[in-house]
């Protein structure tokens, strides 16, 4: 394919091996980038007026275009249709996961010299040992990632499949110096439980090198050097799994998608080893959570099922109306309104039903308050603001412990106003959505603030647009301490 312009300067960015030593990637990066931009212009239209045909926002097209961001298969296909493209971005795009498939991760240990694939699926339980820690070594060593590179749903879809088709008949078993017991399982646990208390209050960005460090220095000396077997190896390893998956959790709220993309696939191998199936569904779910934010419905909706089969087979009907919600979420992005209702309502009918008594500690946020946002997000997704705004004003009788879903729900309730026109209230709750943001270190919360800022430019005009726009401009513009390290990136609310 020709494109007409300058000549491309490619920026040659190493992210500690995040991708392979083929330049390919990057290639295809500027392909699709150019070619949507000559398209875009051929067809006369400003970024703002792509974004209204294809509901994304401006200053993500923008991010696509300069190649800040890679295209998700679904991203390219609404864009395709969008501009009438014929296929051409879709295509592209396709390249570009093929390229991307095999990130590195660095050395694991300091005694291996081979590098590990960060997206591997280990075939046992000890390389899956490996190459989770090696994950962390590298991830403390790091200088610099890049938020959002490496991403590509489409490699959580064969962990996935690992997990389903898998025999749970692994014995972790450890011949080292020091022997494994309760109390050093339960440290873990109880370290992990008050990092993800500090993540609900203050961000991702908080906790997230810090949990890391946890897991090199305390976790993986344990794994390599304890003296385990029968229950406390597999309470070992999953106590491990769940902390990985915290990390994960933390990365991908600060942006750093391909990352957050490797924690979660070596928690759930980690997981598998411990035959932790309520965990294993939880993990499946949070992979869902993060393919729909990145507009990747397919892959949502796959994953999601997956969690929600897991989740049944484990017996926690929390995690199964989890699962079904997430699976909305999916069909929300995709544009399916009836697939997304049914989806709803078997949630719905499953949390009314569930025993919580039995469930595990970490699924505690999901309450009737966890429920209604989803709900809310399903329906602003679809357009649907008077429907939104009815389970954001739910949603908002929470657990004040939780603070970052707090912000995402006066964003949501913000944003539903704006669906039915009452802009000014949408930019009252706005403000009050930036109070909240500014005591976060999280890019998803500044995201959303910037997808709720692109709605309401129109009407700047109006004193409460305009005084909701000089509150939020000091996030937005990574002034203060809500963003999280490393350049944040603004993303359409979807």
């Amino acid at each position: 394919m020709v494109v007409r312009g300058t000549q491309i300067s490619v920026r040659w960015v190493r992210i500690g091996g995040l991708y392979p030593d083929s330049d390919l990637g990057w290639h295809m990066t500027e392909e699709f980038r150019s070619c949507l931009r000559q398209l875009r212009e051929e067809a006369g239209l400003s970024l703002r007026a792509l974004g209204q045909l294809s509901s994304y926002s401006r200053s993500y097209l923008w991010d696509l275009e300069a190649g800040h961001k890679r295209p998700t298969a679904n991203t390219a296909r609404r864009l395709d249709q969008a501009l009438q493209a014929g296929g051409q971005l879709a295509a592209l795009a396709s390249a570009e996961d093929v390229a991307a498939s095999r990130p590195r991760v660095a050395e694991p240990r300091a005694h291996r010299s081979e590098p590990v694939d960060g997206l591997q699926f280990a075939s046992n339980w000890r390389q899956g040992i490996d190459v989770a820690a090696g994950l962390w070594r590298w991830d403390v060593q790091r200088r610099d990632v890049v938020p959002g590179a490496g991403f590509a749903a489409a490699a959580f879809i064969g962990p996935a499949m690992r997990w389903l088709t898998a025999p749970f008949d692994e014995r972790p078993t450890g011949a080292g110096r020091r022997p494994v017991d309760e109390p050093d399982i339960d440290t873990i646990r109880q370290v992990t439980a008050t990092f993800r208390t500090l993540d609900n209050q203050y961000g991702g960005g908080h906790v997230r090198e810090p949990v890391v460090r946890f897991l090199d220095a305390e976790v993986a000396p344990l794994l390599y050097g304890g003296r385990y077997n029968g229950p406390a190896g597999t309470a070992l390893l999953s106590a491990a799994a769940e902390t990985t998956q915290l990390a994960g959790w933390a990365a991908y709220d600060c942006g750093l998608h391909g990352l957050a993309q490797m924690y979660l696939i070596q928690a759930l191998r980690l997981a598998l080893a411990a035959a932790d199936r309520p965990l294993g569904a939880e993990i499946l779910a949070a992979m869902s959570h993060q393919a729909a934010y990145e507009g990747a419905s397919v892959e949502a909706i796959d994953l999601a099922r997956a969690a929600s089969r897991v989740a049944e087979d484990a017996g926690v009907a929390a995690i199964s109306a989890e699962a079904a919600v997430l699976e909305a979420q999916g069909h929300a992005v995709a544009g399916d309104e009836a697939a997304c209702a049914s989806a709803l309502d078997r949630a719905e009918r499953t949390l009314d039903r569930a025993d919580r008594s039995g469930d595990p500690q970490w699924i505690g946020y999901f309450d009737e308050a966890y429920l209604s946002a989803r709900f809310g997000h399903c329906f602003a997704a679809l357009g649907r603001g008077e429907l939104a705004e009815r389970f954001a004003n739910r949603s908002l009788q929470m657990d004040s412990r939780y603070v970052r879903g707090r912000q995402f729900n006066l964003v949501l309730l913000a944003t539903a106003h704006a669906q039915t026109g009452e802009i000014e209230q949408a930019a009252l709750v706005g403000t009050e959505a930036v109070r909240v943001a500014s005591g976060l270190r999280s890019t998803r919360a500044v995201d959303y603030l910037q997808a709720l800022a692109d709605r309401l430019a129109p009407h700047v005009g109006l004193p409460a647009v305009r005084n909701f726009a000089d509150q939020a401009q000091p996030l937005l513009c990574g002034t203060t301490g809500a963003r999280s390290p490393g350049p944040a990136v603004p993303r359409v609310d979807r």
